[in-house]
């Protein structure tokens, strides 16, 4: 007896599936390339994004400390899409003070005062806090929107409009202000914790009108605010890619 076998049917179906394997196998590496040349170009895009956000950073702190201290340490324009190398970066002159206090009760109040001033095209409206401690306890912060007359209420007389309540340390809170300039804007900080607490609480914003321009250093320990402390909150871009960068910094008197 004789077996016949189609040898010409099963080549065309070995072939068949050879190329739908080739071709299963193309599309894998082609989609693996380009996934890697996406990754590889949005870490570049981002390494160039943090070294524009680094440039304004020092340039802006240069800025600052040149002479005549009475006009250059009261600059606070900052920049708006300033060019650096190949991409741009913004750049806000802020205030910086330093409230360090022990908790009373399992909660403080911590007001304060911003003040937008419509000078140069980048007037600074960001609110930046950071809360540290010593204690083994966990603390948190909580950003209202104007003063709160009983702290364990705070509610009842301001919103609240920003939380930073996890487990990690520092605990920090960055917002963005909306009103338009010139306006004066009043909101407290509310440090949570248990009582007995000490904190280090950094508070970074806009003009408050008190401070002053001139060589007012070496104000006393304790006081709401320091003339000769600023911060810089430079925020490069390159491309689709964003990177900010955060520094607080003094001037000797």
């Amino acid at each position: 007896m004789k077996r016949l076998i189609n040898d010409k049917g099963a080549s065309v179906t070995a072939i068949i599936i050879i190329l739908a394997i080739l071709t299963v196998l193309g599309v894998v590496f082609v989609s693996l390339f380009s996934t890697g040349l996406e990754e590889s170009t949005g870490e570049v895009n981002s390494t160039r994004a943090l070294y524009a956000a680094e440039a304004g950073l020092e340039s802006a702190i240069g800025h600052l400390k040149q002479t005549p201290v009475s006009t250059n340490w009261s600059w606070r324009d900052g920049y708006l899409s300033k060019p650096v190398g190949s991409g741009t970066v913004d750049a806000e002159v802020l205030e910086y003070e330093s409230r360090d206090s022990t908790l009373s009760s399992s909660n403080k109040c911590e007001p304060f005062e911003s003040t937008i001033v419509a000078t140069g095209a980048n007037p600074s409206r960001t609110v930046y806090i950071a809360l540290a401690w010593g204690s083994a306890s966990n603390m948190g912060i909580e950003l209202y929107d104007n003063t709160i007359a009983d702290c364990n209420n705070p509610t009842a007389s301001a919103a609240l409009i920003a939380s930073s309540l996890t487990t990690k340390m520092p605990e920090i809170i960055r917002y963005r202000i909306t009103d338009a300039a010139p306006a004066t804007v009043t909101y407290t900080v509310r440090v949570s914790g248990t009582n007995g607490d000490s904190y280090k609480l950094r508070i970074s914003h806009p003009d408050e009108s008190s401070f002053g321009s001139g060589n007012t250093c070496g104000q006393p320990e304790g006081a709401p605010f320091d003339a000769c402390m600023r911060s810089i909150i430079s925020l490069g871009k390159y491309s689709n890619a964003r990177r900010e960068v955060f520094a607080g910094f003094s001037r000797n008197p």
